[in-house]
């Protein structure tokens, strides 16, 4: 039976290149169908192999989607047997003829490549976990010398949040003028714009003060600063849309009851934070006409505000959303403060360009109550835009559940050190047509992060055990760090437990493998060193049915026969951690 399924597909084959002497459309499309023949057989090679035939007969015949749609389709038959050379051939064929990369299949099996190229999703816990930070072009961004409007939009038509001030700029880069229009490399030069832009905004919230003593004279003060995570976003009080200036966010000078819920109660980070800056008078003398500016970058919502001051004016900047409060006098050793409720939003970039000028839009967008974020971008210039690049930064905190937009278009995700980038290609939006995007969001797990220094007769050990859950997993999957510190006895033993339906899926070492015990509701991992295995770092990967809260381990030091349990106390804190950039910067402190 299979004989006679190859051989009909060979037939079609010797059909598709007698067909190649009369007609190009013909035999590109028999090609097609040999290539689905393969497909059935499970014969990945030569259906890619035919795909490409395929697609070179329809770059003869000038149909380049076509073309572009059967070397997609190519490159993902040869990811699938991890031919990956074969693979970047074909994308090289593709940059070199400048299909749109908006073309579904070509797109798909882009976005494929790069993910198998520079992430190389493998077992190898290295690779797994974080993905290389993304490598763009370097560029050269020149101003724009002349005034020009290159994307007269209506700003008012975009999905803005109040007090959220839209930031426009203009360049010139150099290194477009070598490009086509809408080739891949294009893009790649589009995005390295968009990321420098956003790399020269400020994201850390500024604060000053202004007195006077009592005689008149001027001094500046640096108040103290605090900013610390609360309690999850769905127990926040909704504004209630009272405005104290001109449609300002709400400022109580009552007490408002700031949670402090203990970290420990729950696994996720939380999305919003506080924000506190602090005056105290230490001189001996009053101080007067106190005024304190703060400036909350536009990657924060103001949420709810408490104050000891009088706002006196609010007003958005290039920087962000300032305040400016004032207070008549402060008594000696008296201390006033303002305080934020902040919440982060999602950044957005535009990037469009016009031969070798590009323009960028910087937006930001909040977070609403339901774990949503709405973003919309309408053609409002009356052209047609040829080449658009959108960008939209999602704070480390969450993850992205769903995304639902007006067109058939999947996102290129990138995850990067302290974030996760979608970036959304077009090769082309008409006039008054419009992209929106609905993203749907779920907290991000914590990483558990317990350190122990112990005081032992050797001098001080020092053991620090990282958990961080494995958020892309259809299963409960952690991953688990070790680090043991010299000096150390003659052997230590490190015990740790996971559930009893957990499996470990990794070791590294291997030869660091823990021996097992397994108890009525739990098992039992066990490491015994000695002082020439230390320091060491130990990573395990572990999964099970349903999540957990990972413990301190327990820690054994033994001399000759006698076995010692080191009672101690544990310090744990939870947050966003990298474990490999983590392990690897161990190894080379070493």
């Amino acid at each position: 039976m299979t004989r006679m399924q190859s051989s009909d597909c060979e037939k079609l084959v010797e059909e598709a290149t007698e067909a190649s002497k009369h007609s190009l459309d013909v035999s590109a499309k028999i090609f097609e169908d040999a290539a689905k023949c393969f497909d059935k057989l499970g014969d990945r090679r030569k259906a890619g192999q035919y795909l490409t035939l395929a697609g070179d007969f329809f770059l003869d015949l000038d149909n380049k989607e076509k073309a572009a749609t059967c070397y997609g389709k190519a490159i993902m038959r040869h990811l699938m047997i991890d031919d990956i050379d074969t693979a970047e051939i074909l994308l090289e064929k593709g940059k070199e003829y400048g299909f749109s990369s908006s073309t579904h299949q070509y797109r798909i099996a882009l976005d494929a490549l790069e993910r198998q190229t520079t992430t190389k999703i493998e077992e190898e816990i290295s690779e797994e976990q974080v993905p290389e930070i993304e490598v763009l072009p370097e560029i050269d961004i020149l101003p724009i010398e002349e005034e020009e409007d290159l994307i007269p939009l209506k700003s008012d038509l975009f999905s803005l949040d109040e007090d959220v001030q839209p930031k426009k700029q203009e360049f010139i880069i150099p290194q477009l003028e070598k490009e086509q229009s809408s080739t891949l490399s294009s893009y790649a030069v589009l995005a390295a714009v968009s990321q420098a832009t956003r790399e020269k905004s400020t994201q850390e919230i500024k604060t000053n003060a202004f007195v006077k003593n009592t005689s008149g004279e001027s001094q500046f003060l640096e108040p103290q600063f605090e900013l610390s995570p609360i309690q999850p976003i769905e127990t926040l009080p909704v504004l209630s849309g009272k405005s104290t200036i001109d449609h300002s966010t709400e400022v109580e000078t009552k007490d408002v009851e700031v949670p402090t819920e203990s970290l420990d109660e729950s696994d996720t980070l939380d999305l919003d934070y506080a924000a506190k800056a602090e005056i105290t008078n230490e001189f001996e003398d009053e101080l007067v006409d106190i005024e304190i500016i703060n400036t909350i970058p536009f990657n924060f919502e103001v949420v709810k505000i408490k104050a000891d001051f009088k706002l006196d004016e609010k007003k958005p900047t290039n920087e962000g959303l300032v305040f400016t409060w004032k207070k008549d006098r402060i008594e000696p050793g008296e201390k006033i403060s303002v305080e934020y409720i902040l919440r982060k939003r999602v950044e957005r970039s535009i990037v469009l360009r016009k031969e070798n000028k590009v323009s960028v839009v910087n937006l930001f967008h909040s977070v609403q109550q339901q774990m949503q974020a709405n973003l919309d971008f309408v053609n409002t210039s009356g052209k047609v835009f040829y080449e658009i690049l959108i960008e939209d930064v999602i704070p480390p905190e969450l993850i992205v559940n769903e995304t639902k937009t007006n067109k058939k278009i999947k996102p290129v995700t990138i995850p990067t050190h302290d974030s996760t980038l979608y970036r959304w290609i077009f090769s082309s939006l008409p006039p008054g047509d419009n992209f929106s995007v609905l993203y749907e969001f779920r907290e991000k797990p914590l990483t558990r992060h317990y350190k122990d220094e112990i005081d032992c007769t050797d001098g001080l050990v020092r053991i620090e055990k990282i958990s961080q859950p494995i958020v892309d997993s259809n299963q409960y999957e952690y991953m688990w760090l070790f680090f043991v510190e010299k000096p150390i006895p003659d052997n230590i033993t490190i015990i740790d437990r996971i559930p009893s339906d957990f499996k470990l899926l990794l070791v590294d070492p291997p030869h660091l493998n823990p021996s097992i015990k397994k108890e009525k509701t739990h098992q039992e991992l066990t490491w015994r060193l000695s002082p020439e295995e230390v320091p060491t770092a130990i990573i395990l990967r572990i999964s099970g049915e349903e999540s957990f809260t990972p413990l301190a381990p327990s820690i054994e030091f033994a001399r000759g026969d006698e076995i010692q349990l080191i009672e101690r106390s544990t310090s744990s804190e939870k947050k966003l951690v990298d474990i490999r950039r983590l392990s690897q910067s161990q190894k080379e402190s070493k």
